[in-house]
């Protein structure tokens, strides 16, 4: 009985492969040769999945995306209280385990790349996207500080959780993950929450 494949499991297979391949040689190693003998297929059975070596950097970079909002998502089946699910989203953005570091690498490898390249159009506000949602969930949970300038506070947030990010990339293991939602508590509640109302 022939195996059945399935074809959109195998596509995410090959882009996991492209990012290992990204982290351990470089993108501009990351040609169709080398990506399909490192997942084990022909050029010819990888073209099946993926035609052009454009439409495989693109899922390879779309899947990036996909994955992170995928862990946010599943936040919202956990029943956390705001604050505590605040914590838990932001620190999902940051690269505090192995999986999330090579993320992180390989996003800013297409950042790069975009930049010298026509090859990918890389979107650069996700991450001010998602950090900017986290100020509407609080405000529509009524426990914003009354006096917050919300658009000026979105910013600082974005600043602060993307220097986070990037301290962490450039010093992977520096902090523990218990001490990253201590930092992320403390400036939350310093300067965006209302004190009274974000322990309800």
């Amino acid at each position: 009985m022939p195996k059945i494949v399935d074809h959109e499991q195998r596509r995410k297979q090959i882009a996991e492969t492209t990012w290992e391949v990204i982290r351990e040689r470089g993108i501009s190693q990351a040609t169709t040769r080398n990506i399909a003998s490192r997942a084990g297929l022909s050029q010819g059975a990888l073209r099946h999945y993926f035609p052009k070596h454009t439409d495989l950097m693109v899922f390879a970079m779309d899947s990036v995306i996909e994955r992170v909002t995928e862990r946010l998502q599943s936040l919202d089946q956990k029943g956390l209280a705001p604050l505590e699910k605040v914590v838990e989203y932001l620190t999902e953005l940051l690269p505090t385990n192995d999986a999330k570091m090579l993320e992180m690498e390989v996003w800013f490898a297409f950042v790069s790349h975009a930049r010298s390249s026509s090859e990918l159009d890389v979107q650069y506000d996700h991450l001010q996207t998602a950090v900017k949602d986290v100020i509407v969930f609080l405000d529509n949970r009524g426990i914003l500080h009354p006096d917050l300038n919300v658009a000026f506070e979105q910013e600082k947030l974005y600043a602060f959780i993307n220097g986070l990010a990037l301290n962490l990339y450039l010093e992977p293991g520096v902090r523990t993950e218990s001490q990253i939602k201590e930092m992320i508590v403390d400036d939350v509640k310093k300067r965006i929450v209302n004190k009274e109302k974000s322990d309800d």
